[in-house]
């Protein structure tokens, strides 16, 4: 009997052990390699700030459909039950009473009766009011198009941003290991000359002191990396912890024009300019749509009533209204409203000016940014290539006992420094021909053609 079962249970443990070792494979989620466009890609299907700003198109849609409501006839119905604790009765007059009564009178109506009453009302015109709402509403849907496609191009611009911090912080992190590395190496070197009595012990010390804080700022950049990533992940809708990789960008390509040109352009493609110029037009509209309210609607109805009577000749009945539907006096509440409209016009109005002078100035801010960082790339550059060599001299000059450990020490902490800020110019150069596009209003074409549609 035994043996019979030990191939059963060896046979469990097997499977057991697979579907561990397949849980295992299916919760390690392998980091994800992404370049910009793949990234920009995910933010604009996942971003949830995109979404709700989507949602925020389809409200003004049915805005539409609300306002251009007011062209089409309103039909209402109405079915209900009166009791009465008398019926309805009218008196007779010239015919004189019986004698011992009272003047004679005739029954019109049932003392319980259902009725019913359908009313189709056409709205034939009040002045410019439900046009002018239509047409507001119209413009407001267009506006809020443009602010969704502002939207996106905030989203751009912050995962550009993302994603080229996220790449410096990695680039730190290498510059972090090489001090690390050196540092070690000058630990070693001077460990032997000390064991060779050719240096004293403090050259040492000073050694490790340098050393443990260059692995103190290892420790912190790496934790840079982590922090920037999640904060990247979040923009685009992947999971916070997720150990996103990200392809080098080698460079943003920039239209190489004049500062007047690159603002001209903004000016006409700047999403936020032309939609504040659309909530300026549709605010024109709603002070056309609230001053109707001084004056009368002139409207048509027909329908069918019924009223159930045992007395009438024709219990049902249908008909036809013109009429004119005018409010004379309503506590000054109308001047009121049409006085907000037209302040609000002007608030408009004064935002779209300072609107206009705030795309200039971002379009200038990205301009002398590209221009600055190009010139510390170069400057930095440069100063990376003589920090190595003065690095190297003074190790030499510590070898052969002519340089002292401060040398070499100061020697790596200024190269160190120079590593850092070419790092930092390098991406902070892309990261403001990002915001040069941004400011321009181009920033999508980043993305091919069609995935970044609205």
């Amino acid at each position: 009997m035994k043996r019979s079962r030990s191939p059963r249970w060896c046979l469990l443990l097997v499977v057991m052990g697979s579907l561990g070792l397949a849980w295992t494979a299916a919760a390690q989620v392998p980091p994800r390699s992404l370049d910009l466009k793949e990234a920009l890609r995910l933010a604009w299907k996942a971003n949830p700030t995109l979404q709700v700003s989507r949602l925020q198109v389809l409200i003004a849609g049915e805005e539409v459909v609300r306002a251009r409501s007011g062209f089409l006839p309103q039909v209402r119905a109405e079915l209900g039950q009166t009791f009465l604790d008398d019926p309805t009765k009218i008196r007779i007059q010239g015919v004189p009473p019986v004698p011992g009564t009272s003047t004679p009178t005739v029954q019109m109506t049932n003392r319980n009766y259902w009725n019913s009453k359908v009313v189709v009302e056409q709205t034939i015109f009040d002045f410019w009011g439900i046009p002018s709402r239509y047409q507001a509403a119209v413009l407001g849907k267009k506006a809020t198009l443009l602010d969704n496609a502002q939207t996106r191009d905030n989203i751009f611009l912050n995962v550009c941003q993302g994603y080229f911090q996220t790449l410096r912080a990695i680039k730190l992190v290498e510059v972090a290991r090489q001090e690390v590395a050196q540092l070690k190496d000058h630990l070693k070197i001077a460990k032997d000359q000390y064991e060779f009595g050719v240096v004293t012990y403090n050259d040492v010390l000073q050694a490790e002191v340098s050393l443990a804080d260059a692995e103190q700022r290892l420790i912190v950049a790496k934790t840079d990396v982590v922090d920037i990533r999640s904060v990247l992940n979040k923009v685009l809708a992947l999971p916070i912890s997720q150990a996103t990789e990200l392809k080098d960008e080698k460079d943003l390509a920039i239209p190489p024009q004049d500062l007047p040109r690159l603002t001209e352009v903004a000016l006409k493609q700047r999403r936020d300019l032309k939609a504040s110029k659309d909530r300026i037009n549709q605010q024109e509209k709603v002070v056309t749509q609230t001053k109707a309210q001084y004056y009368p609607t002139i409207y048509a109805q027909a329908g069918h009533t019924w009223q159930e009577n045992t007395i009438w000749v024709h219990e049902s009945q249908y008909f036809a209204f013109l009429g004119m539907r005018w409010s004379l006096f309503s506590g000054l509440d109308t001047r009121a409203q049409v006085s907000q409209a037209r302040d609000k016009v002007d608030q408009l109005k004064v935002q779209h000016k300072d609107l206009g002078e705030q795309v200039k100035l971002d379009v200038q801010t990205a301009h002398l940014s590209i221009k600055d960082t190009l010139e510390r790339i170069r400057v930095t550059e440069k100063a990376v290539v003589q920090g190595e060599e003065n690095l190297r001299l003074n190790e030499e000059r510590y070898k052969e006992q002519v340089g002292t450990a401060t040398d070499v020490i100061d020697a790596q902490t200024l190269l160190t420094k120079t590593r850092v800020n070419y790092t930092n110019a390098l991406y902070d150069h892309q990261m403001a021909k990002a915001q040069l596009l941004w400011a321009m209003g181009a920033i999508n074409e980043l993305l091919p053609e069609g995935q970044n549609a609205p």
